[in-house]
């Protein structure tokens, strides 16, 4: 859809999501010709004739097509204009999302930083097990750390240990092979479930048409405290851990 096609013009309107300086990033990215758009983990890499861009969508951010020139709303913050008139939108509330303009991205630390992938690399569950062996972190928090799994949010974390039987309170320390295997399972799974349904849409979130998506249909614990457990019936229960919200069934 935007493989192919060229940037002709780059307006900032918050500088503050622009990690280069306002100048830096336009010079770099106008007129440059998209040839790839992929993610890896959180990050979206965008790939120009020179260079690219990596963007982060933080906790509201999101990019939108727009091809009928709607008004300009106060939350976009970056507008890419294309050759044939289309725009990118780098819409923000927030602004803890990011885009940067990265001469090679190859190159990018926060890339390096990464863990694997949870939905398309191969996790050894032994591996997974050495690594958390002696902590004593809940395994929440664990797996939702980018350098140990990378893609893993707090809705599908919560999901994940629920379909894996795993309490978020237990320590990562002490998770048993067998449940590394279940975890991991479940985090592929859960993880491609989530893209065939176009994500998860609980206030911000929305596809790049500006749609919501409809995984938030196939919630099994996530905001559902008090109600009854899809497996044993007892009340959902709700905690605090690591200043994020956690579901689960004792």
């Amino acid at each position: 859809m935007l493989e192919g096609k060229r940037i002709e013009r780059v307006e900032i309107h918050r500088a503050s999501v622009v990690k280069n300086s306002p100048d830096q990033f336009i010079q770099a990215t106008q007129g440059q010709l998209i040839r790839l758009i992929e993610r890896r983990a959180k990050y979206i890499l965008i790939h120009l004739e020179r260079g690219g861009i990596l963007g982060h969508l933080g906790m509201s951010g999101k990019f939108i097509l727009d091809f009928k020139l709607k008004p300009i709303h106060s939350h976009d913050r970056v507008i890419f204009t294309l050759e044939d008139q289309s725009r990118l939108i780098f819409s923000e509330i927030r602004c803890f999302g990011f885009l940067e303009y990265l001469e090679d991205l190859a190159t990018s630390e926060r890339l390096e930083r990464l863990g694997p992938d949870g939905l398309i690399d191969e996790i050894d569950p032994l591996a997974m097990r050495r690594r958390a062996r002696g902590s004593r972190r809940n395994i929440k928090e664990w797996i939702m750390d980018q350098a140990v799994i990378a893609g893993i949010g707090n809705i599908y974390a919560n999901e994940i240990l629920f379909a894996a039987q795993v309490k978020p309170t237990r320590q990562a320390g002490r998770i048993s092979k067998a449940e590394w295997e279940r975890i991991l399972k479940e985090t592929k799974g859960i993880l491609e479930l989530a893209l065939i349904h176009n994500g998860t849409s609980i206030s911000d979130y929305r596809r790049v048409d500006d749609k919501t998506g409809e995984f938030q249909g196939f919630l099994q614990v996530y905001g559902k405290e008090g109600q009854p457990c899809p497996r044993c019936g007892r009340p959902i229960k709700k905690i605090t851990q690591g200043g994020r919200s956690s579901w689960y069934c004792c």
